[in-house]
């Protein structure tokens, strides 16, 4: 009972207290000790001591209700509120008085008590953390920066406390779904209308439900069933759409009058009490986007509220939010299911039906424009799709939900493109009907919305080849996929691409087609592709080729019919698919149907084709276009070429239906195609046989004239003459009709008759058949030409038939043979040009199998020395024929008839190749019929003649197509009848094709060849002699022949003879191999084949590459191991052939070196000797040989990469010891510049290796020690060949196994990048860029390896690389550093004392040198600053500025000593400006993140500052300012103290403004961000504040930064006065150094803060004070005039007039006069100072002194103010003459200042004279002051006219005679003897005036009436009219009494007053009335 009586008193006694508290002040404080424990005692039992509370809760609340700045103890009610045990009273009370109080704090407060307001949360009920969260929600955008978002924040705890952190965040989200300008209601009132719309709802659908019962009830039963089996058929799957299940025009939501996204519950949560504005509550909303901004949170937790922010409607929060979103993208967790989970929910709304939970809490789905945001970010989430009912729901939704829009629709089918890429099958499946009916019913419904459509498909695809099973779940299985190419008829534009490129993603769905809907599927696309839409044929093209097998003959059939298609991109389709092998091209393979099926197939599809729809052409019936019908039958050869295994000969890829169309007529294999045919024609067969249908389908090609048709005759008969000739017996007429009609079908026929004549055993039957087109003398030429090649072949078909059965006939014995034989001799050396080549042609294909029976002739003929007449007339017919008419070929005709002898024939023959001007075709022709001579006949009399002749093609030809033609001819020369042109090649293998198998033909390239390669099966073992030990050789031998190229054409120094023997020789190796000759010859040949290599022809090289790899097949081990090492030493040293010059010895390519000056070519020895000698520098022509010996050991290194490609293969372990030598120069080469170079050593490197990075791993070292090595060589080829190896092997193996290597790659890179040849600069770039990249990427991954890779490179980057004078170095380096540090992380923490000094000097070299330029060219100061101040703020944009920010995370104590010395260094020497400005923002944020180890530096860091305050920049000054302002945080007090000090000491000593200004902004900075230290040192601030604010300055211009002053002032003091009071001494102790500095300014601004500080608190000056401040003044007034003197004078001024009850006491220092008396001496001196201007303060100064004072010096002020009155007026100041622009200037301001003194001397006067005791200096100046006034009124400007009249009034009012105002009725004139010497003051019923003192008062008020009528007088100055009645008011109401004086003023203004009533403005009229009833009463 005791103890509550206590709590009772003592409550009683707080109770007492607060009701005590008289104040706010005083009451504010009784709250912070009592409010929180008063609350707490709620928990007490004692009634009384709870109602005693309540009742000074009541009055606390009254008092404190209307007075907002009472602040409350809102920390300790915080206390009391989060207490765990606290009781439920004192809950609640804290928290009323928590939201009264909360709201008062300074928003800083607020900031920090914002985490336990946060924390308060935690277990509270719903109600209580409502009322928090109202409370706390606007403080959110107080968040400042990063200081209060640091790792040890106590807001960083909200990502430890997720609950807190979502109710945080849903309450955020409630606040920004809240809809603008809405008003407030209950949860009561919703309910209401949810129910009200529930019955409206049930109401509606009884309504619906009975009308359509009515209507089923009127529609029969029959009918009604058939009505629904039809919507039935064919209907997909109903979609059950929530959104679907209200009324159809229901734009509602599920809870009426809740806005999207919310509940009930949220709704009025976020309402609250009162409303928001709508502005408010877009401040509001911008305010939770700062503070999500801010990252306290995770960005996965807020990006659903990031989302909803972004769909506002106002454009301020969603752009805001927008680029939040956009920063945060990547860092938020997509795939997580939290994020994934809320945006379902937001979009959706609550899942579970409105029905089973409370409708309080149900929310409503999101709108259109949330969706609308929601939907990409569903986009970019796989996690999405497999949340499959609710992803269907979304799809629904945006299809056919309330909500939706076009823009909707398309994101819902772009989210089903999302689901069907990226869901599982296992999700989607149970739900993948659902998806597929829906976007049919799209397809279906949407089709006036062409993109939606266009999606739509491309849905539909992806989802059939997720689900295959959808698109064949019809009963039908093609109905969708015939859907769809039903829709290429009729859809255009994008649409029609969407269902093409649908069409084809489907295409793989139709391989699980049954067998049944294939055929069907065949059967649709055959119609298909020859329909007349082009997108349906190409469709048709695309599944004929991938649905369906290559062994399908019905698909093969379809795309036969697509290659006659009249679109090209159709027809190549499908012909590339038709013949597309299944393998890459080294392993070419190809599959197609069965040769018999497909003939069988295709005769079926033609017979099926009717008749009348078959085509005619050239009167040939087709059932198919002619191009259809010559591809059936190519393709129906390619089905054959690939079943008898002939498709692809030995060591090629190439099909035979390519070599086909590239003019081949043979097959690859033709022995193997004719075994096959033969044994398929000997198989039984029902019906008939597919080889015979075949050759009627060609047949029927070539009669509509063919020459497709003719050739596949020809492939398939001739491979099987026997068996298929006499088919054909009983057609030679029918084949002469292809002879007569000519052209290339005709030659082709013509070998067609010759096959099938050439089976003819019957002699009479053969004679009969070549007889029959022997008779051409009637034909066309191209016709004659047909039957003549008939002719020759048919007899050699014939001769080589009668061979192989050893049945020869002899000439005697068939006479028509060699008649005939001997005709076509005769024929060709008498014939003309038109049919030589027909007579070559024949006559060269018999004597391949017989000699010629005809006579030789005369062989002097031939000899070289005596030309016959003959041959001279043969060659003069040549060339007259070939110069007439270069498209005929030439005739040798004589001048009579020649008997066809050997001898001519050979001479027609040589004509005709020797001739230029014939074609090469022809000229070969006319070369191999030479050689063909020697075949048939060993024994050729004419054969050295032959030889000889052939061989004089190397110093006449250098074509190189003749040179293979002359080497096959000299092969058939030597070998005679062992020539491999003996056989017929269509029956007979070649033997040197059949052993092929050697690995070289794989690298082959046909058309650098012209011959086959010939291969060696055996090895000889013939002894190697060389030509030197041989008896002298036999003509026309082969060793004759070898001899001749090995010792005399191949080592010649021509071009051409060096290329004609290299082929002529590896021709004849390749033919005779094989004879022993050779083998003898095998080391003479290699070393003639490698001399060849070094050649700098690259078809020599190449030739030569070839001839070794067949002599290393010939030759033994020993050879090949020496031709090996030969090889890699060429290859890896270079070695160029030694040759003898001469003067015509070319040795450079023409134009490789231009041109000579005179325009002629230089390449020849000669010409550069000449240019030389021109040239007069002898010593050029040595550097000319020397760079053609630097060419030839290029050139021999090609050449032996030649030979290496050729070899490779074949020589793999003979190289084995060569590779670690080969690999790294190999790899090197393959990146020579050099296209010649690069690519045989590519080619090399393919051959020679297998896999590429296994082999460049395993010589990783030795390729890297050779790139190094030679990156810095001295020939410009081989330093960009290293920069693009090394980049190559950098991509291979990234640069970890480099490490030891990295320091001198990245710096011989660099300076391999200051190349002198730009290509090698671009190729070091690139290797920079790449060596990069790969760096950054190791950096990335960490570990030991980016570890190791870091501390490689940053040092090296650091200091060569960005201190490199070489700009593009510099810039890599750069993006280097940045990307690695970005990769680093925290591995860069020991490089930091190095890298960030080093990105501080970055910075600046980054900036153009334009930039820098301008900045100093710049003159204007304000233009110079802000172009500064943009420089520093684009540079704190850039990636070096945000690297840094980067990297400073992880300083730490170990590393600060080293960034700071380097970060000093910067601020102290570095001269660029955004380096230093950088520097200082390092200072900055090292004190925000690390004020710890930062504060043992601070004293350092000041002073380099400070001392950057003195900068010539003003921006470095700035910046510099604020970086002092917030290092002071951590700094020392005694530091603190220094630094102000120091401030202080510049500002009053130094004279540049800048300095001064630099000080005002360091003071900011202290100010704004270090508040509690400022307070510290107010005492030494703000005084300094108080005199720099009073500094000079205009509205223009404030140097000083006065403004910057005032601000530091006003922020931190309570008021101007308050302020003053608490600093007086310490300003007075500032003011006082500042009047004694040397500075002219200082002193005048101490004079003007005196005068400030006077003004305010002057009365509170002590004498003390008062004493020092006069003394300090008149000492400073001393001396001559100076600008801004006068601020000294108003301070004097102003301290008199203000401290005058302390003055007025105070003595003069030097005696006993008072201290005003000095005062007034020093201002009446200043007064007759000269100059003008300081004239009017110091007067002005003067008169004020006097006036307050009451001091009569009126006589001295009368003599200044008179003197210049009179002069100012008299004097004229006009110029005559001609007077400049400055000077009129100069005058105006003399002006101006001469009016400005006149006027204040004017005003002086007024307020100088005297008080009415003064009357004896009244009387002596009473008349003068009035007629000096009033005679200069109308002389001055209006405002001098104003003052005139202003000074009169204050002339009057003191004026003695008008002291007493005196009735006139009772007037006593007294004598003035009477009492005369008694006081005035005794006199005080003395009367108005002294009538003897007319004199002076008369004047006197004469002279102010004229004043007062010119005043009046002037209508348009509304001042000086108002003015003049204001006086003569006051004039007349001091005499109003007097009568007589009135009547007289009457008698003189009453006019002017008149005058003055009838004034427009009413105020004046009022004066006038007033004044006029004054003077007419």
């Amino acid at each position: 009972m005791t103890f509550q009586h206590s709590d009772l008193s003592l409550v009683q006694r707080v109770f007492d207290r607060i009701t005590a508290a008289g104040t706010d002040e005083e009451l504010q404080t009784e709250l912070d000790k009592y409010l929180a424990p008063v609350i707490n005692k709620l928990n007490s039992n004692n009634d009384a001591v709870r109602n005693t509370i309540v009742e000074m809760l009541g009055h606390i609340n009254r008092r404190i209700k209307d007075h907002q700045h009472i602040q409350l103890p809102v920390e300790a009610l915080l206390g009391q509120f989060s207490a765990p045990g606290a009781s439920a009273f004192v809950v609640n009370f804290s928290l009323v008085y928590i939201r009264m109080g909360f709201p008062r704090l300074d928003s800083n407060k607020q900031v920090e008590l914002l985490p336990k307001l946060l924390e308060s949360l935690d277990g509270k009920p719903p109600h209580q953390q409502d009322s928090v969260l109202v409370l706390l929600l606007p403080v959110l955008g107080h968040i400042k920066g990063s200081a209060h978002v640091l790792p040890d924040s106590p807001l960083m705890k909200l990502k430890e406390k997720p609950a807190i952190a979502k109710l945080l965040l849903d309450y955020m989200q409630d606040i920004l779904l809240l809809p603008y300008g809405g008003d407030r209601v209950t949860i009561q009132q919703l309910l209401v209308r949810q129910e009200q719309r529930r019955l409206e709802e049930a109401e509606q659908q009884q309504e619906a439900a009975a009308a359509a019962a009515a209507e089923a009830a009127s529609v029969p039963v029959e009918e009604g069933q058939q009505q629904q089996a039809t919507e039935s058929e064919g209907r997909a799957p109903a979609i059950s759409l929530r959104s679907s299940q209200g009324p159809p025009n229901s734009e509602s939501v599920p809870v009426a009058g809740v806005p999207a996204g919310m509940s009930m519950y949220s709704y009025t949560r976020a309402q609250g009490e009162v409303p928001f504005e709508p502005e408010q509550l877009e401040k509001l909303k911008l305010t939770v986007i700062k503070f999500l901004d801010a990252q306290i949170l995770s960005p996965s937790s807020m990006a659903l509220a990031v989302i909803i922010a972004s769909s506002d409607t106002r454009c301020s929060v969603a752009n805001a939010a927008e680029s939040l979103l956009r920063r945060l993208d990547a860092t938020i967790e997509w795939n997580s299911s939290a994020v994934i989970s809320a945006m379902y929910v937001h979009f959706l709304g609550t899942l579970t039906p409105i029905q089973r939970g409370p409708i309080e809490k149900f929310k409503n789905p999101a709108n259109t424009r949330i969706r609308l945001k929601l939907m990409p970010c569903f986009l970019k989430s796989r996690e999405a799709t497999n949340y499959a009912p609710l992803a269907v729901k979304v799809f629904c939704e945006c299809l056919w939900g309330s909500h939706t829009n076009t823009r909707l629709k398309q994101l819902g089918i772009t989210f089903l493109h999302h689901i069907s890429s990226c869901a599982t099958t296992e999700k989607i499946k149970p739900v993948g009907s659902m998806l597929f009916s829906g976007i049919v019913k799209v397809i279906d419904e949407e089709k006036s919305d062409a993109k939606l459509t266009s999606l739509a498909y491309g849905a539909l695809a992806k989802l059939s080849l997720k689900l295959p099973n959808l698109l064949l779940s019809h009963e039908s299985q093609l109905h969708y996929l015939q859907t769809l190419m039903d829709a290429l008829t009729h859809e255009v534009g994008d649409v029609l691409l969407a269902i093409q490129e649908a069409l084809s993603m489907v295409a793989p769905v139709c391989k699980h087609l049954s067998a049944n809907s294939q055929e069907q599927l065949c059967i649709l696309l055959s119609s298909h592709v020859q329909h007349n839409n082009p997108a349906l044929r190409r469709t048709a093209v695309h599944y004929a080729a991938s649905v369906f097998s290559r062994t399908h003959f019905a698909s093969r059939f379809i795309l036969l019919l697509a290659t006659g298609d009249s679109q090209d991109d159709i027809r190549l389709e499908a012909t590339r698919e038709l013949y597309r092998n299944v393998k890459d091209d080294d392993n070419a393979e190809y599959v197609s149907p069965s040769f018999s099926s497909m003939v069988g197939y295709t005769i079926e599809r033609m017979n099926d084709q009717p008749r009348s729809n078959w085509r005619d052409v050239a009167n040939t019936p087709l059932p198919y276009s002619l191009k259809v019908m010559e591809e059936l039958v190519m393709y129906l050869q390619h089905c054959l070429a690939i079943e008898s295994k002939s498709n692809c000969s030995k060591g090629s890829s190439k099909p035979a239906v390519t070599l086909f169309r590239e003019g081949n007529l043979m097959w690859p294999d033709c022995c193997a195609v004719g075994s096959f045919v033969a044994e398929e024609l000997k198989r039984p067969r029902d019906g008939l046989n597919p080889y015979f249908q075949y050759l009627g389908l060609c047949e029927m090609v070539a009669n509509a004239w063919s020459a497709v048709g003719v050739e596949a005759m020809v492939r398939l008969i001739c491979v099987v003459p026997a068996i298929l000739s006499p088919r054909y017996t009983e057609k030679i007429d029918w084949l002469r009709r292809f002879l007569i009609r000519g052209g290339h079908a005709g030659q082709i026929a013509a070998l067609l008759f010759g096959a099938v004549t050439g089976q003819i055993e019957d002699q009479l039957e053969f004679e009969r058949a070549v007889q029959s087109i022997r008779n051409i003398k009637e034909l066309r030429q191209d016709s004659q030409q047909c039957c003549i090649l008939a002719t020759g072949h048919s007899l050699a078909f014939t001769q080589h038939r009668l061979k192989c059965n050893d049945d020869v006939v002899l000439e005697d014995e068939w006479t028509f043979f060699a008649q005939t034989l001997r005709q076509l001799v005769t024929d060709l050396v008498n014939s003309d040009g038109g049919v030589q080549s027909a007579y070559i042609t024949a006559i060269a294909d018999v004597a391949r199998f017989t000699s010629l029976p005809v006579p030789v002739g005369n062989l002097s003929l031939l000899e070289e020395s005596k030309p016959s007449v003959e041959t001279t007339e043969v060659i003069k017919a040549v060339d007259s024929e070939s110069s007439s008419s270069s498209s005929k070929l030439l005739s040798a005709r004589p001048s009579s008839k020649k008997d066809g002898t050997l001898v001519e024939l050979f001479c027609v023959i040589k004509a005709v190749y020797e001739n230029n001007k014939l074609s090469s075709k022809v000229r070969e022709q006319a070369i191999q019929c030479s050689g063909h001579l020697c075949v048939g006949q060993s024994d050729l009399p004419i054969k050295s003649a032959v030889i000889k002749s052939l061989l004089r093609f190397a110093h006449e030809s250098d074509e190189l197509e003749i040179h293979f033609s002359v080497g096959g001819a000299l092969a058939d020369c030597v070998l005679g009848p062992a020539s491999s042109s003996a056989l017929n090649l269509w029956t007979e293998r070649d033997p040197n094709a059949d052993s092929g198998d050697s690995d070289q033909e794989k690298n082959a390239d046909p058309q650098k060849e012209k011959a086959e390669r010939m291969d060696v099966d055996s090895e000889s073992d013939a002894s190697v002699v060389t030509a030197s030990d041989e008896k002298p050789l036999e003509v026309g031998t082969l060793a004759w022949l070898l001899d001749q190229l090995l010792n005399h054409y191949v080592p010649m120094s021509k071009p051409s003879v060096r290329q004609a023997s290299c082929i002529w020789l590896l021709t004849v190796l390749k033919r005779c191999r094989l004879c022993a000759e050779v083998q003898r010859s095998l080391p003479l040949i290699q070393s003639a084949f490698m001399n060849l290599l070094a050649d700098n022809n690259e078809l020599v090289q190449d030739a030569a590459s070839k001839g070794l790899c067949v002599v290393y097949e010939c030759c033994s081990e020993d050879t090949r191991r020496s031709m090996v090492e030969g090889l890699v030493h060429a290859l890896t040293e270079g070695k160029s052939r030694v040759t003898n010059v001469t003067s015509n010895t070319k040795l450079f390519r023409e134009g490789e070196l231009g041109t000579a000056p005179s325009g002629g070519q230089l390449s020849t020895y000669r010409e550069l000797c000449s240019l030389a000698s021109d040239l007069n520098q002898p010593d050029l022509v040595y550097k000319f040989m020397n760079l053609a010996n630097h060419n030839a050991i290029w050139n021999s290194r090609k050449g032996a990469a030649f030979g290496f490609g050729s070899l490779a293969q074949q020589a793999g372990t003979q190289l084995e010891p060569f590779l670690p030598a080969i690999v790294p120069k190999l790899f090197r080469y393959q990146h020579d510049p050099t296209p010649r170079i690069q690519q045989p050593m590519a080619h090399i490197w393919s051959c020679l290796v297998t896999d590429t990075n296994k082999t460049t791993e395993k010589y990783y070292s030795a390729i890297m020690e050779d790139l190094l090595s030679n990156l810095t060589s001295t020939l410009w080829r081989v330093r960009e060949s290293c920069c693009g190896a090394l980049a190559d092997l950098i991509r291979q193996h990234s640069v970890v196994p480099a490490v030891p290597h990295l320091p001198a790659i990245w710096t011989t890179l660099f300076r391999v990048r200051d190349d002198i040849k730009e290509s090698v600069r671009t190729a070091a770039n690139k290797t920079l860029e790449g060596l990069s990249k790969s760096c950054i990427k190791v950096c990335e991954s960490g570990g030991e390896d980016g570890q190791r890779v870091l501390e490689s490179v940053l040092p090296v980057l650091l200091t060569d690389g960005i201190t490199s004078s070489v700009a593009e170095v510099r810039s890599i380096s750069l993006d280097a550093i940045v990307q690695v540090c970005r990769s680093g992380g925290a591995m860069i923490r020991l490089h930091l004392g190095t890298l960030v000094p080093a990105l501080l000097e970055a910075i600046a070299g980054l900036e153009h040198k334009s930039v820098s330029y301008t900045a100093i060219r710049t003159t204007a100061e304000e233009d110079r600053d802000r172009f500064d101040s943009l420089r520093v703020a684009a540079s704190r944009s850039t990636p070096m500025m945000d690297t840094l920010n980067y990297v400073l995370q992880f300083v730490d104590e170990e590393v600060m000593d080293a960034v700071v010395a380097g970060v000093m260094d910067v601020l102290k020497r570095s001269i660029g400006l955004t380096s230093r400005t950088a520097a200082a923002h390092v200072v900055e944020t090292l004190t925000h993140t690390c004020p710890g180890p930062l504060e043992k530096h601070t004293g350092k860091i000041l002073s380099v500052l400070v001392n950057g305050l003195n900068d010539r920049n003003a921006t470095v000054r700035k910046v510099f300012a604020n970086a002092i302002g917030t290092l002071i945080k951590i700094a020392k007090h005694s530091s603190v103290t220094k630094l102000l000090n120091k401030l202080e000491s510049w500002y009053l000593d130094k004279e540049e403004d800048s300095v001064r200004y630099s000080c005002a902004v360091a003071l900011r900075s202290m100010h704004r961000q270090s508040g509690d230290i400022m307070r510290d040192h107010a005492s030494i601030a703000l005084p300094l504040a108080y005199l720099a604010m009073h500094a000079l300055k205009t509205a223009e211009d404030d140097p000083t930064g006065a403004e910057v002053w005032e601000e530091i002032w006003s922020d931190n003091t309570p008021g101007t006065e308050a302020g003053l009071k608490l600093y007086l001494s310490e300003i007075l102790r500032v003011c006082e150094k500042a009047a004694v500095s040397s500075n002219w300014a200082m002193k005048a601004q101490s004079g003007k803060t005196i005068a400030a500080l006077s003004s305010k608190v002057g009365s509170l000056l002590v004498q003390d004070q008062v004493q020092a401040l006069v003394t300090l003044l008149l000492s400073c007034l001393q001396g001559r005039t100076w600008a801004g003197k006068e601020n000294l004078l108003l301070a004097l001024s102003t301290v008199a007039v203000e401290a005058k009850p302390v003055l007025s006491a105070l003595k003069s220092a030097e005696g006993e006069e008072p201290l005003i008396n000095d005062i007034v001496k020093l201002l009446l001196r200043e007064a007759n100072k000269e100059k003008k201007d300081y004239k009017v303060h110091a007067v002005r100064a003067l008169t004020i002194v006097l006036q307050e004072y009451e001091v009569d010096k009126f006589d001295v002020v009368f003599d200044i103010c008179s003197s210049f009155i009179s002069q100012s007026i008299e004097s004229n100041t006009s110029s005559s003459g001609v007077i400049t622009e400055e000077e009129r200037a100069a005058e105006q301001q003399e002006e101006n200042v001469k009016w400005k003194l006149l006027e204040e001397l004017v005003v002086s006067l007024g307020r100088a004279w005297p008080v009415a005791k003064c009357r004896d200096t009244q009387e002596r100046y009473s008349v003068r002051v009035v007629e000096l006034l009033s005679g200069n009124i109308s002389k001055v400007p209006r405002t001098t006219q104003l003052s005139v009249v202003s000074s009169l009034g204050r002339y009057w009012e003191r004026h003695y005679l008008l002291l007493h105002t005196v009735n006139t009725s009772h007037l006593v004139i007294c004598s003035a003897s009477q009492d005369g010497d008694k006081d005035t003051s005794e006199r005080g019923s003395s009367p108005l005036f002294d009538p003897l003192l007319e004199s002076q008062f008369d004047p006197a008020l004469q002279h102010s009436c004229k004043i007062f009528n010119y005043c009046l007088g002037i209508s348009k100055y509304y001042s000086l009219r108002k003015e003049a009645l204001t006086v003569l008011q006051e004039l007349l109401q001091r005499i109003k009494g007097n009568q007589l004086l009135v009547a007289k003023i009457a008698r003189l203004v009453l006019a002017a007053v008149e005058e003055a009533r009838r004034d427009a403005q009413p105020d004046i009229q009022d004066l006038a009335i007033a004044l006029h009833k004054i003077l007419v009463t």
